[in-house]
């Protein structure tokens, strides 16, 4: 009789401890699954509010707190993280942007991946083209709500010039009812050179309720030499 009762503790020792076990890694599982759930991205693509996961052509999305994240501020520091696309640079705003073998160059030369008179990457700022041969709308990344890359033929949304694909940068609206503003600053010292700084400034002010806000951006941004 004693020794049943041993086994009997035993067994239940046993089973309770499979049943802890068995919490702990359900817990983990659901802690894992939040950890790893994909954050939504938001974009329009397509002209048309929606989810990026749900939008069935080639694109890249960078939020505003992405772009901080990644200390990107010009279209230099941006096409790092850009696969399948390149530029050939002759200053700020002179790049010729390559997508897929096509740029945005002037001459044409087949060689080059050009076929001159007018761009095959589209620049779009907000809902405004910006394409221009041989250069680019290198927006300064200030206030923006992200940036997307379209990759492929995209001349049914955006019109000529997008044979190859669309950059387009996406600037924070006015937020109605909403009194916001934030500061930013950087100094650095160059060894043997001049010192560089930058400073970006935003405010947002309601001026109508429900009606009518306005917002601003002041920055600016010293390199160097």
């Amino acid at each position: 009789m004693h020794s049943r009762s041993k086994l009997s503790c035993a067994i239940a020792a046993v089973l309770g401890s499979g049943a802890l076990g068995h919490v702990a890694a359900a817990n983990a599982a659901d802690e894992n699954s939040s950890a790893d759930q994909i954050q939504e991205i938001t974009v329009t693509a397509q002209r048309r509010t929606e989810n990026v996961q749900n939008v069935p052509i080639a694109i890249q999305a960078f939020t505003g707190e992405a772009l901080g994240q990644l200390n990107v501020t010009t279209f230099d520091n941006l096409i790092k993280y850009l696969p399948n696309v390149t530029a050939a640079s002759s200053g700020p705003g002179l790049s010729q942007i390559f997508m897929r073998g096509l740029s945005v160059g002037s001459d044409g030369t087949q060689s080059g991946g050009s076929i001159s008179g007018f761009p095959n990457v589209a620049v779009y700022l907000d809902d405004q083209s910006g394409q221009l041969p041989g250069r680019n709308l290198d927006v300064y990344a200030a206030d923006l709500e992200r940036v997307e890359v379209l990759e492929g033929p995209q001349g049914t949304l955006f019109g000529a010039g997008a044979q190859a694909g669309v950059i387009r940068y996406i600037t924070n609206k006015p937020k109605i009812n909403v009194t916001e503003g934030s500061v930013s600053a950087g100094y650095g010292i160059t060894a043997g050179g001049d010192p560089n700084s930058d400073l970006t400034a935003v405010i947002n002010l309601p001026l109508i309720a429900d009606t009518l806000a306005i917002r601003g951006v002041i920055y600016n941004d010293r390199h160097g030499g």
